[in-house]
């Protein structure tokens, strides 16, 4: 039994077991949700609203909507007791659950939503666009009764802090909503520097969003459950480390505590790995009682910047493990088909030893020099247009879309991984590779691959608009003939109307 979570540490790295403990992890969390019956029900009968079609909200724990026809919604009320914690984990909205987000929020009485994923990842969408595009702008959302104004912005280097007003229309009643969105965390990856996410975590803990007296922070990312579960661990152990001392804390007992009430948290041994170096650099912290004056990063604008990509894309760790369901016997569809517990539990079938190897003996990040504004300027306004006519088509297709996902067949979804990904169409697309050799090709034909939808994409967009246009010029043509047509007629009928007075 290993006395400290320095000791674990250094165990993991001397002997390059990262892959292998966070397999054990995933293995027990499937266990102990089989031995306890969780089941996903209800999610099941609304998989249409499930942005990836194998991560879905427990029963038990899932949030509940009020103001509605139905009360699902993909997010789960995620505790820990022992640091008297809780967050509301979701996916990050899709076009049609942006009125059920925010509804979410008012009726939690949330006070912060920390997002910790880009809209636009590897040139795919991550998350809709679910506020106001510009600061003095309002979101109605009629159907609930609520409004967004979006109040004003603040940029930091690694992060940005929204501040919005949710105003219930038929009370009258409004409250401000802080958004801390850190910018600089890659999908699958892990952020730039420990250090940098500890100044982005007590910012956070500084507004006092995440206290008892307030309803629990909205955290997510693109699913809800890896850099979401990350972040949700690292502020549980060192909150417990600060009460009881680091000899009393473990960090895998943690996560499996957390796992209880939302599948998957923490998707790759590398987010595993940051966890444990950025409790120990917190540790640091407590030891020299500076945590609580960690300096905040230095704020560059009070303007907005729709972080989409960065200027260069960061080097993501491989993939050791897919969306797929792998995990058998454990929920039972209507269909009588048997489903496996997704969380992204299965490892892949490349090699332990290359995933361990990638993992050991890399030294502490260092904490970046230059801001990241440089890598934010990145919105381009051409970007930007690709963006928001990505967003229409989007919002143009979504009922078909819906409709797709919800007669997706759950056997397809075990069988296939490229079935399990995002049910909008724009889902994660690493690949599992069977061999580091070629991981490279795949790469490559990934890369391809997205270059090829992408200008698909936009084709399709512009064509709609040259439809939309000829239309248009029909429309105005065929009136125009009428109109001729009608003066002719016009004057024939007053012509024969002299002729026949005379």
């Amino acid at each position: 039994m290993l006395n400290s979570i320095e000791d674990e540490y250094n165990e993991y790295e001397k002997n390059r077991t990262w892959n292998r403990v966070y397999q054990e992890i995933c293995a027990n969390a499937v266990s102990a949700a089989r031995k306890n019956g969780f089941s996903v029900d209800v999610s099941k009968k609304n998989i249409r609203l499930n942005r990836y079609g194998d991560v879905q909200p427990y029963d038990h724990s899932r949030v509940k909507l009020q103001r509605t026809n139905f009360d699902y919604i993909n997010a789960n009320i995620v505790k820990c007791d022992r640091a008297n914690r809780r967050y509301i984990l979701c996916q990050g909205p899709l076009p049609a659950t942006v009125t059920h987000f925010w509804l979410m929020v008012w009726e939690q009485n949330s006070k912060a939503i920390l997002m910790l994923n880009k809209l636009i990842e590897d040139r795919h969408i991550k998350c809709h666009l679910y506020w106001p595009e510009k600061i003095g702008q309002k979101l109605n959302l009629s159907e609930v009764g609520l409004t967004v104004d979006y109040v004003k912005c603040e940029t930091y280097s690694n992060y940005c802090k929204r501040t919005f007003k949710i105003t219930d229309v038929d009370s009258t009643k409004s409250r401000e909503v802080i958004q801390f969105h850190y910018t600089n965390w890659p999908d699958f990856g892990i952020p730039t520097s420990p250090i940098a996410f500890l100044k982005f975590l007590q910012s956070v803990r500084k507004a006092g969003v995440l206290e008892e007296n307030v309803g629990p922070a909205v955290v997510h990312c693109s699913a809800g459950i890896g850099r979401s579960g990350t972040f949700c661990l690292v502020d549980c152990c060192l909150i417990i480390i600060d009460k009881f001392g680091e000899n009393n804390v473990s960090v895998k007992e943690v996560l499996m505590e957390l796992r209880k009430y939302r599948m998957g948290l923490i998707q790759t041994p590398d987010q595993l790995y940051f966890s444990y170096k950025a409790i120990l650099e917190g540790m640091k912290f407590l030891k020299e009682n500076r945590f609580q004056s960690l300096e905040d990063d230095p704020l560059i604008s009070n303007e907005d910047r729709m972080f989409t990509e960065p200027d260069e894309p960061p080097v993501i760790p491989q993939r050791t493990q897919s969306l797929h369901l792998q995990h058998s016997g454990l929920i039972s569809y209507d269909n009588n088909t048997s489903s496996k517990l997704n969380n992204n539990d299965a490892s892949q079938n490349a090699p332990a030893s290359h995933a361990e190897n990638h993992l050991a003996n890399r030294p502490l990040p260092e904490l970046p020099t230059n801001s990241s504004s440089d890598s934010d300027d990145s919105s381009s306004s051409g970007e930007e247009e690709i963006i928001r006519s990505i967003n229409t088509s989007e919002e143009e297709n979504d009922d078909d879309l819906l409709r797709d996902a919800s007669e997706m067949d759950v056997a397809e979804i075990e069988k296939d991984p490229e079935t399990s990904r995002e049910v909008n169409g724009n889902g994660n697309d690493d690949e599992n590779t069977t061999s580091p050799n070629n991981s490279t090709e795949v790469r490559r034909r990934k890369r391809l691959e997205n270059n090829k939808n992408m200008e698909e994409k936009i084709r399709d967009i512009k064509r709609k608009q040259k439809e939309m246009e000829d239309s248009v010029l029909t429309s105005k043509k065929r009136r125009s003939i009428l109109f001729t047509l009608a003066a002719g007629v016009t004057i024939a009928a007053f012509c024969y109307y002299i002729y026949s007075k005379f």
